[in-house]
């Protein structure tokens, strides 16, 4: 049933691709993190997906992980409530693999190496660049699988209101085990299992675009699921309350523009824990406040020198509390505070260079690994070479921790041969680096868990080589790739019992990848991505001839979109597939494959004002991308949208 559903869903989506294309503007799209200035899609050296705010939207994207779940090469870790942590891999790296930016700027923190995505909501996004290399060459520490970078609103705007219900379908539910177990009543509550409210407003005021936004969630979370045993449950413990504000100006400056930005956000949600070792009673509060001040200016003292500066700052404060076992309790707070510098110099026609230098400190305060401390201190050079169609783009860069010696290196090699107006081919090549978090290393002895003081930095290799075409209404890319990556940190039980990392693992990922977007007969828009990706598990004396899955790692990855837009309604629905993945590096249990359909349909009402209905998983698969947390079953939204 599963694999005739998923036929028909493709071959929906694939239909029409032959059709006449119109004359609409080109998909080439302006990125960033490929080689930190702005240049052509078509133009860098690495494979880089877009997801503009118009395909957020039409897609209904609650978070950051919602909106990039479908992107090539990406893989969500989703632990399944709303407000429950949400990590990203790519290409089969770990989530501490992925660096994740904000406008530029590292939100992935010291503490734990890895970045929780639910906590940055979609509404105030204008797009996201996701670039599926090692890119320490650029960003140093963390983008061993690559860098998510996401670009927040900026422009003028009117005042924007939306409001949300959230329903799951009440249904009878077992309570208890064996002799005890009970059935209940469904409950219609879940009719109204979670609310949303959000605002966005951009005015411009004299030269000046002033910016504010903010929201709030409450979510009971009562979905049901199938437990092993083919009975209907219900989560428990799992409601979440949350609330975010932001506030900025943009403004003209000393001959450039300056930008400032405050944000803060504050969630606390319900910590059921697997279904083998439920916690009830245990609960998280995450707390951030964020500030950043950019200076940019395209003319710094002369026309061939451009400049970026900024400053910021970032706190951060995650509580745990488990009143069934308050041994457990703990609470880490983050304080960190940084500078970069950047600067483009055009040489010649031929030769930019691009270079910068940055400082960051990191304070710690925690119940557990109590006040660690982190100086680090970099510098790159990422040279631009244009020879008639060919563009090479060297770079390296040198990164100083005062917790390592000697510091760490970077290094990438990438070109483009442009065949034509619309088609490319691009190779790169990349050494790239993950410094241990303070989790890693400090973490006290007790409770079975022990950090490692003495764990050096992960290295990754990657390379890839690849084709795009970029026409009026099509694009298409296609790409191989492969990365190593050795010294892996990985928490693992010792002969003592007590669980420590070491830098134990190594792997091979071998891979392919192809993406279509099209849009066709003027109202339509496709978009089909598809990853195949063969890992190899290369630790305690595993070999290639071994032929062992990585965990959590899945052969083959598909999504597809299929949207419409015209005549004051729009519809969009998206299928993302992914075959079984492993649970441990035996390849003996596993995950099964999954396939998920979420739709959304939207309507004009009058001028300004949109009615949504949205579907998430439509066929109600049961499924977990984590053993032990299910995925929550069939949910509807109604929404409001209003702009005035």
């Amino acid at each position: 049933m599963k694999t005739s559903r998923f036929a028909a869903l493709f071959l929906l989506c694939a239909a029409g691709l032959a059709g006449a294309q119109e004359d609409v503007p080109t998909l080439d799209e302006v990125v960033v993190t490929a080689t930190r200035i702005q240049e052509p899609e078509s133009e860098v050296p690495s494979s880089v997906t877009v997801i503009t705010a118009k395909e957020i939207e039409a897609r209904g994207a609650k978070t950051v992980a919602d909106a990039i779940a479908a992107a090539t090469g990406v893989a969500v870790s989703d632990y399944g409530p709303a407000g429950a942590q949400q990590t990203a891999s790519i290409r089969g790296s770990t989530s501490s693999e992925v660096l994740v930016l904000i406008d530029g700027v590292r939100v992935s923190t010291a503490m734990s190496g890895f970045t929780d995505l639910s906590t940055i909501p979609a509404d105030s996004i204008d797009h996201i660049e996701v670039l599926r290399s090692g890119a320490s060459a650029l960003y140093g520490s963390d983008a061993v699988g690559g860098v998510i970078n996401i670009i927040m609103k900026k422009k003028q705007a009117p005042l924007t209101i939306s409001v949300e219900n959230g329903s799951f379908l009440p249904a009878i539910q077992v309570e208890g085990y064996g002799a005890r177990e009970t059935e209940n009543v469904p409950n219609f509550a879940s009719l109204i299992d979670s609310q949303k409210f959000s605002f966005s407003v951009a005015p411009l005021l004299g030269g000046a675009v002033l910016r504010a936004s903010g929201g709030g969630t409450r979510a009971a979370n009562e979905y049901t699921f199938i437990d092993s045993n083919d009975d209907v449950r219900g989560a428990q413990n799992a409601g979440l309350l949350a609330g975010n504000v932001a506030a900025g100006i943009t403004f003209p400056f000393l001959g450039g523009s300056l930008d400032t930005n405050f944000t803060t956000a504050y969630q606390q949600n319900g910590v059921p824990g697997p279904l083998s070792a439920p916690t009830l009673n245990a609960s998280q509060t995450d707390e951030r406040s964020t500030a950043v001040v950019k200076f940019s200016t395209d003319r710094f003292f002369s026309d061939i020198l451009s400049l970026d500066a900024t400053a910021h700052a970032e706190y951060e404060d995650v509580g745990y509390v488990d009143t069934d076992t308050p041994s457990n309790n703990s609470d880490s707070k983050l304080f960190t505070a940084g500078v970069e510098l950047q600067q483009k110099a055009f040489a010649s026609e031929a030769l930019t260079f691009v270079y910068g230098v940055s400082s960051a400190y990191d304070q710690g305060l925690s119940t557990e690994f109590g006040t660690p401390q982190r100086l680090s201190v970099g510098a790159f050079l990422a040279p631009i070479i244009e020879l008639g169609s060919f563009s090479i783009y060297p770079a390296i860069r040198y990164d100083f921790y005062s917790d390592y010696m000697p510091g760490a290196f970077g290094g990438s090699l990438g070109a483009t041969y442009k065949l034509s107006d619309a088609d490319s081919l691009k190779t790169n090549i990349s050494s790239s680096y993950r410094v241990p978090s303070f989790e890693d290393l400090y973490w006290p002895s007790g409770s079975g868990v022990a950090g490692n003081p003495n764990l050096v930095p992960e290295s990754g290799y990657s390379f890839d080589v690849g084709y795009e075409r970029l026409t009026k209404g099509l694009s298409y890319n296609a790409s191989a790739f492969a990365r190593y990556v050795h010294n892996v940190i990985l928490w693992q039980e010792g002969s003592d019992g007590i669980w420590r990392p070491s830098n134990f693992g190594a792997a091979l990922y071998p891979g392919l990848e192809q993406e279509l977007k099209l849009q066709f007969l003027n109202r339509f828009t496709a978009t089909i991505s598809y990853t195949f990706l063969y890992s190899f598990a290369l630790d305690g004396g595993l070999t290639l001839k071994d032929d062992k899955r990585l965990p959590y790692t899945p052969v083959h990855a598909l999504s597809t979109t299929l949207g419409y837009a015209g005549d004051g309604l729009s519809w969009a629905m998206t299928t993302r597939y992914q075959s079984l993945r492993y649970l441990a590096e035996a390849n003996a249990q596993y995950l099964p494959d999954d396939l998920v359909v979420d739709v959304i349909v939207q309507r004009n009402l009058s001028k300004g004002w949109v009615a949504y209905l949205a579907v998430d998983n439509l066929f109600g698969e049961q499924y977990q991308i984590v053993e032990g947390y299910p995925m929550p079953n069939t949910s509807i939204r109604v929404g409001l949208k209003a702009t005035f």
